[in-house]
């Protein structure tokens, strides 16, 4: 049998519901710049309406709790009007409102994409709380709790502070999760597409502490020697030490340390985003607390209240973090370092060689403007890379090995602003990662991006080559009834037109398969069709 590739180019055009594409529409989404998630614990009785109407459990339990803007971003209005004469509310008589059920779900997936907690939202005041798009809609707000919806352009926010508006981690192990929020999750409110509907975020959880972390000293920091890393730790029962100097933005006495020898001299990028708690945090430069130098500081630049803070660093010297909780919050930690550059189009990363890999985080990247938008799905986080291949031929773009939800899209242009899509993907790849494949040509530059989905980052690794064999010859039988039973292995992901003949010459497309599990399986009826003796598989959009 013969295989072979064939260039192919992923375009990717969602579209979902029943709605028309040319009918107005609304179009719900989750913004993950406000979710702000920290960790609480709550002792709830038995005669609490959270407990009575389904929302916790009586008892002392932990919690993990943010906010949840909903925006419409289509082109038409939610409206649910009065819910009293609404059929899809309820009356609750313990809070003394109506609720909507299946508003919103909440799950927690652990690295291993387990679902290990959920937490279920009824919506009980849709109204317009905010107005993000100034250029639709109108100025002054529509909804409000007895006329309820969302006009577009106008977002609802429920604040973490209100009932419902968490998960329970009670018992749920120390680690780095995955928080997603999926609003309208069985499609119960008029939406143009439910593509877009869920938003991810890593965040750290702690466990519940017996007595400081490991890094409460700063002669206890943990050390870090790598260019790109994330390191973890937690706030709960850490304490101040003498001679601590104030760290930004409030007297924190609940910070943690850690220690980065850097590896290389330049722009470096340090940041808290994926932890659990609001975070100021300093580095410094010195060799005990009494002596300690500000390098750079910074209470809320990163996204959902971290930190963010940007220095150049000099090869070989060593620089101590604090983190603190600000007003002595309590959480988890996640510390982040990464070279700064590639979040700007202008400062790409040069990609050099017919094959490679480079690795890095998108946790501190922002999209720019002019930046292309990614067909159908919304991206936010995106880095840039560029390189000339020294052959021209079939390549591979990929990006396993990164741990959050990726889009990757190959760009020909001179500028952000005039940029050709070449090819994109979504979820080709395995673990949500995304894989594509192009015709290069030797001489002309490619511009690539990796971003994430609806605010998802964390370590990116992206990997480039020439596709490999292709679909490959597992077996072929002749089963009782004379029919044809062929096994392939290949990629996960991989969609093969399936191609007969009956002399390796004229060849006649048959079916198209995608292989879902890396090997896969179909049979050929015909028993004696001398047109289908021979059979290939070709790599196809």
């Amino acid at each position: 049998m013969n295989s072979y590739r064939v260039f192919w180019r992923v375009w990717v055009a969602l579209c979902g519901g029943a709605l028309s594409s040319f009918a107005a529409a609304p179009d719900l989404i989750v913004w993950p710049d406000t979710l702000n998630p920290v960790i609480v614990n709550r002792d709830y009785p038995v005669t609490s309406c959270d407990v009575v109407e389904g929302c916790a459990l009586p008892g002392p339990r932990r919690y993990l709790i943010f906010t949840t803007e909903t925006r419409n971003i289509g082109d038409a209005d939610i409206v649910l009007g009065d819910p009293s004469r609404n059929p899809n509310f309820v009356f609750a008589p313990c809070h003394g409102h109506y609720h909507f059920s299946d508003f919103a779900d909440y799950r927690l997936v652990n690295s291993a994409g387990q679902q290990v907690a959920i937490g279920l939202k009824s919506g009980f005041c849709l109204e317009d709380v905010s107005r993000f798009d100034t250029t639709t809609g109108s100025a002054i707000a529509r909804y409000d709790c007895q006329n309820q919806g969302i006009q577009r352009g106008w977002a609802d926010v429920y604040s973490r502070n209100l009932p419902c508006q968490w998960v329970d981690i009670t018992g749920v192990p120390a680690g780095l999760y995955m928080l997603e929020i999926e609003v309208n999750p069985i499609g119960r409110l008029p939406e143009r597409t439910r593509t877009n509907n869920v938003t991810r975020m890593s965040l750290v959880i702690d466990g519940p502490c017996s007595g400081p972390p490991l890094n409460d000293d700063f002669e206890n920091a943990f050390v870090i020697s790598n260019r790109v890393d994330t390191v973890f730790s937690s706030t709960s029962c850490a304490t101040e030490e003498t001679d601590e100097p104030n760290h930004p933005g409030t007297r924190s006495t609940n910070s943690v340390w850690f220690r980065w020898i850097a590896p290389y001299s330049g722009s470096t990028i340090m940041s808290t985003e994926g932890s659990s708690l609001d975070t100021v945090m300093e580095v410094y430069r010195g060799t005990n607390l009494a002596s300690l130098v500000s390098v750079r500081g910074n209470d809320d630049d990163g996204q959902k209240q971290t930190s963010r803070v940007t220095f150049n660093a000099v090869s070989n010297t060593t620089y101590h973090i604090a983190v603190a909780g600000y007003t002595n919050s309590q959480g988890g930690v996640a510390l982040n370092i990464n070279p700064a550059g590639n979040d700007l189009f202008a400062n790409f990363l040069p990609l050099a060689g017919a094959t490679g890999s480079v690795s890095g985080r998108n946790t501190t990247a922002r999209r720019e403007t002019g930046e292309p938008g990614f067909p159908g799905v919304n991206g936010t986080n995106s880095v840039w890379f560029c390189g000339q291949m020294p052959l021209s031929g079939l390549l591979r773009f990929d990006t396993e090995g990164s741990n959050f939800d990726t889009l990757l899209a190959v760009y020909t242009g001179s500028r952000i602003t005039n940029l050709v899509l070449v090819a994109s993907d979504n979820d080709s790849g395995t673990n949500k990662t995304s894989r594509l494949y192009f015709q290069a040509e030797a001489g002309t530059n490619y511009w690539v991006s990796v971003d994430g989905v609806n605010g998802q980052s964390g370590f990116y690794r992206l990997n480039w080559g020439s596709p490999g064999p292709g679909p490959s010859f597992e077996a072929m039988k002749i089963l009782p009834d004379g029919s044809r039973q062929i096994d392939l292995a290949g990629a996960i992901g991989d969609r093969y037109r399936v191609e007969t003949a009956g002399d390796m010459q004229t060849w006649t497309n048959w079916m198209r398969l995608t292989n879902l599990t890396g090997r896969i399986q179909f049979i050929d009826p015909v028993t004696n069709d001398s047109r289908r003796r021979f059979y290939r598989a070709v790599l196809v959009p």
